[in-house]
């Protein structure tokens, strides 16, 4: 899932003319011109990373890849517009932090500290998105399709619940089922929101397909992962 959504987000890279996951900011005029090439280069070298991983081959290096290229066109450019865009900031860290998973999840050596740093950095994010629920509710509303009733409400629950999924993933005896059912949940956004809104309205809904559908895989990679050796803090 993970790695369908880079995928996906590479190929979008193509026709927006910008590295799009994560809505970075724009480029200072200076630095403008190095685009489309960057789009059409960043794309390309997600893809072959994509396909590497796929073919097992290079895997570790294909990894490193997808988070380099991530924090160098995404993080770098959120740094410095944290205060006002810390939600999109926040997606371009756990990006990283799912490649790392999927990178260092193996070895013991390294694997509770990555674990926790997906648990730390998601649990924030669905904080932070579940207070933007109740804080820009008019504009969440209206992200909702018309055939789904009571908007509203819908604003409001999933609000509650990606706040409740945040803080039970920091929860130890919890945190395996929590991340379960925010994998579920944001999962069934993907199918019911994303896809419908993107084939519909074009342009940048394609890029909250493939956000989406990542974070959905990195709640389920934690799940299995979760083990009674790494729910005890020592």
């Amino acid at each position: 899932m993970y790695l369908l959504a880079i995928a996906e987000l590479a190929i979008y890279n193509f026709f927006k003319g910008d590295f799009a996951m994560t809505r970075p900011r724009p480029l200072l005029e200076s630095w403008a011109g190095v685009n489309p090439a960057m789009a059409y280069l960043s794309g390309t070298l997600l893809l072959i990373a994509v396909i590497l991983c796929f073919s097992n081959r290079h895997k570790k290096l294909a990894l490193f890849t997808i988070a380099g290229i991530i924090f160098c066109l995404a993080t770098s450019r959120h740094i410095f517009n944290l205060w006002r865009d810390h939600i999109n900031g926040f997606k371009s860290l756990w990006l990283i932090s799912g490649a790392l998973l999927f990178l260092l999840g193996e070895n013991p050596k390294h694997k509770m500290k990555i674990i926790w740093l997906n648990i730390v950095i998601i649990s924030l994010f669905f904080v932070d998105c579940g207070l933007a629920h109740f804080q820009y509710a008019d504009f969440v509303k209206s992200l909702i399709l018309p055939y789904i009733p009571i908007p509203l409400f819908w604003t409001y629950f999933t609000g509650v619940c990606l706040m409740l999924g945040g803080i039970g993933l920091l929860i130890p005896k919890i945190q395996r089922n929590a991340a379960l059912l925010s994998s579920l949940m944001i999962g069934g956004w993907f199918l019911l929101l994303h896809i419908p809104r993107a084939l519909t309205m074009q342009g940048d809904e394609w890029i909250g397909v493939g956000e989406s559908l990542a974070i959905s895989g990195i709640c389920l990679a934690m799940y299995g992962s979760f083990q009674k050796s790494i729910l005890v803090v020592n």
